[in-house]
């Protein structure tokens, strides 16, 4: 178990009589829209007791995005209907008032440990005291309509945002802003569970309806819960919200008008909550308040990663978490090719449906060959279908210098794109293969073209690429597309330089190590330190 997830389970335990005891369950608060007839209703999070706490207001009936601060019993929501807002009221509907009034479209809310509420209003990410005073400015993005409901978390003093297909992590005053995944389309909501080291998503957009989840390191992207059918038109996906104590993933989807729970690592559901009466979720909170997160601690050493990396800690992708704790931060790649990705051009190359797109990019190997290790393409999904994704082949030229020779397949990975159709989001994958000096070319398919759909970022530079559809004819380009072909430099863990990794290896660190000269700089942070001896016992572990 993780141990900063084991010391909240202990501390849980112990304000019980015993830890066999099962603590008593909360409610979910939803918000509900309808036209003038929303209202703020309930349900315990296993389903039971499904009830109404009160309606709002006939001209207040677009409410986007809600939170309880337990401590004083008070929702606090954003309406959109008309010019938006920030309401407020007690559990049960009583002592209404309006926080601020807002100009533009606003949504979401959530409350740090001083119970300020952060909250977007179109691009722009903000921050207002309970009282309404105090309205800050925190971040502006570029992409119209993209912003989506804030996360705050209080424990480690961050909050989430998502917008222009990216998610962002920064300080309750906006500073020491770090970009954590640029792979998104439309991050419409967060879910945050800091304690297991993962950040979820609801990504809803004419090309993505799903629940994402990466590490806090923005890696390892998955789509926990597919959405799918949904693709090619607007997603119903509004709020998702992670809750650690109970394990939950609880998602609202104002096309189906319920409300979902999954276990954190998805899986099976249940539906604890639909609304009747042409009614539709579009908030929810616990009645506990805001999710209690654990301190951001990932080598668990009691001290937060923002303290460390202040104090010089090795940080060398600026993502907020220390490299020691990561695999291959900053991972050295010699580019053999790469052609660049145009990705800010708004057409690429079709991959997939809806004729069974084949796209062929040609390069050529100089005298001497290439060892090759991994290959690298970028685009972006359309159609993801069952997630079996995309696949590059690696052949020899027919001897034309026009064609491949499909007849003898060299190499071959699976890969799939991400969802930014803006940003370059290169894809990497290994594909071990020796080149001797010639014309090969790479062959980027769907694994399933009949169900999978893609397009395929054109390049900036290098030979002019092919397309081929179910018709079999090649179709000429003008433009190359964005590839990379990769090796990769010697192993860091090599430190004798003996050309493999072995225990002479490791006593030729210790020795460095204990010098103290630049010799053990592992991480080049510009000094010695344990970071350095645990990041090359990291790399050593690994090996290569």
């Amino acid at each position: 178990m993780n141990p900063m997830r084991f010391s909240m389970v202990l501390s849980a335990c112990g304000l019980a009589v015993s830890c066999g005891i099962a603590a008593a369950q909360p409610d979910l608060y939803i918000c509900e829209y309808k036209f003038q007839a929303a209202q703020m209703s309930a349900v315990r999070i296993d389903g039971v007791n499904p009830r109404t706490l009160f309606s709002m207001l006939p001209a207040q009936w677009l409410p986007i995005g809600a939170t309880f601060n337990a401590s004083n019993g008070r929702f606090y929501w954003l309406d959109a209907a008309g010019t938006s807002k920030i309401l407020s009221a007690n559990a049960d509907g009583s002592a209404p008032a309006t926080v601020a009034n807002l100009n533009g479209f606003g949504r979401g809310a959530s409350l740090d440990a001083a119970g300020r509420i952060f909250f977007s209003v179109d691009t722009t990410l903000y921050r207002v005291n309970a009282n309404g005073t105090g309205l800050t400015s925190l971040f502006t993005g570029s992409v119209a309509n993209t912003m989506g409901l804030p996360r705050v978390d209080a424990t480690n003093g961050h909050v989430y945002i998502g917008t222009d297909g990216k998610i962002f992590r920064m300080n309750l005053d906006g500073s020491d802003r770090k970009t954590l995944f640029t792979g998104g389309s439309t991050v419409r909501a967060i879910g945050l569970d800091i304690g297991a080291g993962y950040l979820y998503w609801a990504d809803s957009d004419t090309i993505t309806d799903f629940i994402g989840r990466i590490k806090l390191d923005g890696t390892d992207f998955k789509i926990l819960i597919n959405n799918v059918p949904g693709s090619g038109s607007s997603s119903g996906l509004i709020e998702v919200l992670a809750d650690p104590a109970s394990g939950s993933l609880f998602v609202a989807d104002d096309f189906r008008n319920d409300i979902r729970r999954y276990p954190l690592a998805g899986g099976g559901f249940t539906t604890p909550w639909t609304s009747t009466d042409d009614r539709s979720p579009s908030g929810m909170v616990l009645s506990t308040g805001e999710p209690t997160q654990a301190l951001l601690d990932c080598n668990g050493n009691g001290v937060s990663d923002t303290v460390e990396i202040a104090a010089g800690a090795a940080d060398c992708d600026n993502n907020g978490i220390l490299d020691s704790c990561q695999v291959d931060p900053c991972k050295p790649r010699v580019l053999l090719v790469d052609n660049g990705s145009d990705a800010a051009e708004s057409q690429g190359r079709a991959i997939g449906v809806p004729s069974q797109w084949q796209v062929f990019q040609p390069f050529d190997v100089p005298a001497g060959g290439w060892d090759v290790m991994e290959i690298a393409i970028d685009g972006y999904m359309v159609e993801f279908a069952d997630q079996s994704g995309l696949r590059v082949r690696l052949y020899p030229d027919d001897g034309t210098g026009l064609r491949p020779n499909e007849s003898v397949m060299l190499g071959e990975a699976s890969l799939s794109f991400l969802f930014n159709t803006r940003e370059v989001n290169w894809v990497y994958a290994p594909m071990e293969v020796s080149l001797p000096a010639g014309r090969f070319w790479a062959r980027v398919e769907a694994k399933k073209p009949n169900q999978v759909g893609a397009s395929m970022n054109h390049g900036l530079t290098g030979l002019p690429s092919l397309s081929r559809g179910s018709s079999g004819s090649f179709i000429t380009s003008a433009h190359s597309v964005a590839l990379r072909i990769i090796t990769t430099p010697g192993c860091p863990a090599d430190f004798d330089g003996s050309g493999f990794v072995d225990t002479d290896d490791f006593d030729a660190f210790v020795h460095a190590f204990e010098l103290g000269g630049d010799d053990a700089d592992f991480d080049g942070s510009g000094f010695v330190d344990t970071d350095d001896f645990d990041a090359f016992v990291h790399a050593f572990i690994a090996g290569c």
